[in-house]
């Protein structure tokens, strides 16, 4: 030890001060934000106008937290040299982490990851052997330079009661500077992006992958559910008897299961029918939707968003899991790291076919991720529309659904003795809506008369959402024609996101507000949108039925939390029985039909929070198994003997 000792001392060539070690700290922690930016995949000239643009804010806020950990270190007993290069080394890798993640994923690295692992172990299968052994290698030598660094230049000694200190205040520093500096949405705002700004790269790639890493930690929490009890889920699942219902019964492997095509139709709602508008004069909004409705099963799903979010909806329908439930993340869908059982999935286990399309960006709510996740075999983005006209900025509903017969017509073609099942989520008629339709074929004069003393402004919007809603409505009414030429059966099964992007003034005058604080019509009158489940004549062939209704139970009252749309949908089919959360999904909608953060429903409109703990067992078990699913399934799967975890036997 002493010869060691020695020896360092030997080829020590610069001894530091404690003012020498600052600067040296300042420069280091300087150069290593400088260098994390230039990491992201993006031009310098995109970095340097980032960082003008913001003031230098960007560049301050990302260097701040280096700044103080080195310091900390430095204080703790470590050399500022040893200080510099453990936090350089941390920096670097997480830096790496997230421009390998944009490059191959377009999307970066956020606390989810870290919590979750599965986007790690992602990333690492992606790479080739020699890309692995090159970080290896560089990794290696980045420690033996470290090690050489921290012989070489040497901090002096300083008081004890100067490092206590030091590293007292280094600890409280981020915890007083958190809120004000990364959870603070005015400075958030002030900081540039360039291009799309809700693009998430986008936003990491500008403000600084440290900065947005901290912010993203900060508003993306989920805690732990007070009393979680994930051995209840278990005997849940393993209690599962997999079973295919009616109409199957007589023969499982009946080959003509009804194609499916689900539309999650964006910002469609009934606000035209308010008693409030009248369309003498004009074109009714929605005169298919009507006449399309007594044919069909139509209710209303309470969505968890209004006027946006419709990725929300989307976990909500195809999950079956609540995101009101997981409000600490910016998107439900950021939970998704891995394959996840959805209605895709279900249905995949049965031989059909899933295919997902959005005539968006892919990168948006990570759906070109997610959906692979949730086991959909094909997805169509909008980079698959080039030349489509579009309406107001986005793609179509006419070219929308020109895209769906497109792709159920090649399905029937290459695969015609498959099921198909499609998930199409639309876009035209998304929000904001004043002058929407301007440079179109609108003219923004009022289509509607009304009662109401509206605002010009919240005329103008209501007449280019209506006038959109129209072409929505013309599209449902082409689509249903041309399914039932078909002699195959199909089901359409129509629905909305959430209600449009409107100002309260709107809500308020159309919609009721006076209710008691916290009562159902209180806190579902913003979240109740349409759905429609329809048959073509081959469909009631089928199910041997002349309308859908004779398959469900003329008592249910068919206003429910959007998270059992999907079973619904299944149980109507015949088609339960395929996994024990869905099949435990299907009885609590019959026991609480309404889900919100604050409290639950019966059917006779009990209110949760008056009951007993025996008697709100259930909603207990779907919150502790909601959190099982996305934290500790596929953790006890790997524990267990094969056929013990839940999986259906088709995936065994």
């Amino acid at each position: 030890m002493e010869k060691i000792k020695n020896f360092s001392k030997k080829i020590c060539l610069i001894k530091l001060n404690f003012w020498q070690a600052m600067i040296f700290l300042f420069v280091m922690s300087l150069a290593l934000v400088l260098f994390l930016f230039l990491l992201q995949p993006l031009p310098f000239s995109d970095v340097w106008v980032a960082i003008r643009h913001s003031r230098g804010l960007n560049l301050f806020l990302n260097w701040l937290p280096l700044f103080l950990v080195m310091l900390f270190l430095y204080f703790a007993g470590a050399g500022a040299a040893s200080a510099s290069t453990v936090v350089g080394a941390l920096g670097i890798m997480m830096g790496f982490a997230n421009r390998t993640k944009i490059l191959l994923r377009n999307d970066p690295l956020v606390p989810w990851d870290l919590l979750l692992g599965g986007e790690t172990v992602g990333i690492a299968q992606s790479f080739g052997a020699s890309a692995i052994l090159a970080v290896i290698g560089a990794m290696i030598l980045y420690v033996l330079v470290a090690i050489i660094f921290a012989f070489v230049v040497r901090s002096e000694k300083i008081d004890w009661r100067i490092r206590a200190a030091g590293a007292v205040i280094c600890m409280a520093l981020p915890m007083l500077f958190n809120t004000p500096l990364y959870n603070n949405a005015a400075i958030t705002e002030r900081l540039y992006v360039g291009g799309n700004v809700w693009h998430q790269v986008n936003q990491f790639n500008s403000r600084g992958f440290l900065f947005s890493f901290i912010h993203a930690f900060n508003t993306n929490r989920v805690m732990r559910p007070e009393g979680y009890n994930p051995d209840a889920v278990i005997k849940r699942i393993e209690s599962f008897r997999p079973h295919v219902s009616r109409p199957f019964e007589r023969n499982p492997l009946f080959p003509q299961r009804p194609h499916i095509i689900m539309l999650q139709s964006e910002a469609f709602s009934e606000l035209s029918l308010s008693p409030h508008f009248n369309f003498d004069g004009f074109t009714d909004p929605l005169e298919n939707w009507q006449s399309l409705k007594p044919y069909g099963i139509s209710g209303e799903i309470v969505v968890s968003v209004i006027g946006g979010g419709t990725a929300q909806t989307e976990f909500d329908v195809l999950t079956g899991l609540n995101s009101r439930q997981f409000a600490g993340v910016p998107f439900a869908f950021r939970m998704i790291t891995d394959e996840f059982e959805s209605v895709a999935t279900l249905l995949n286990r049965i031989n059909y076919r899933s295919e997902f399309m959005h005539p968006g960006f892919g990168w948006f709510y990570n759906r070109q991720n997610v959906y692979r996740h949730l086991r959909f075999q094909r997805l169509v983005f909008i980079d698959e529309f080039e030349g489509i006209p579009t309406r107001s900025g986005y793609v179509s509903e006419y070219a929308t659904i020109n895209r769906v017969k497109e792709m159920f017509a090649e399905h029937r073609e290459n695969h015609p003795d498959t099921p198909y099942f499609n998930f199409t989520v639309t876009i035209q008629n998304h929000g904001p809506y004043v002058d929407k339709y301007r440079w179109d074929d609108f003219s923004g004069t009022p289509n509607f008369n009304t009662d109401l003393p509206l605002a010009d402004v919240d005329i103008n919007a209501l007449s280019n959402y209506f006038h959109g809603l129209a072409d929505t409505d013309a599209e449902l009414a082409r689509l249903a024609e041309y399914l039932n030429e078909l002699d195959e059966p199909v089901v359409l099964v129509y629905f909305s996101d959430h209600l449009p992007a409107f100002n309260m003034r709107i809500y308020d005058a159309l919609l009721s507000d006076i209710h008691e604080p916290g009562s159902f019509e209180d806190l579902t009158r913003l979240f109740r949108v349409p759905f429609l489940i329809w048959f073509n004549d081959a469909a009631l062939e089928l199910y041997e039925v002349s309308h859908p209704a004779e398959l469900i139970d003329a008592d249910e009252e068919l206003v429910f939390s959007a998270p059992f749309f999907g079973a619904y949908v299944m149980e109507i089919l015949g088609l339960s029985g395929l996994s024990p959360f869905w099949d435990f999904n299907k009885e609590l909608r019959r026991e609480f039909p309404i889900i919100t953060e604050m409290r639950s429903f019966t059917p006779c409109r009990r209110i949760s929070n008056e009951m007993s703990n025996e008697e709100r067992a259930p909603l207990l078990l779907y919150r502790d198994w909601s959190y099982f699913m996305i934290f500790d399934e596929r953790q006890w799967q790997n524990l267990v003997p094969r056929g013990l975890s839940g999986q259906h036997p088709l995936e065994r």
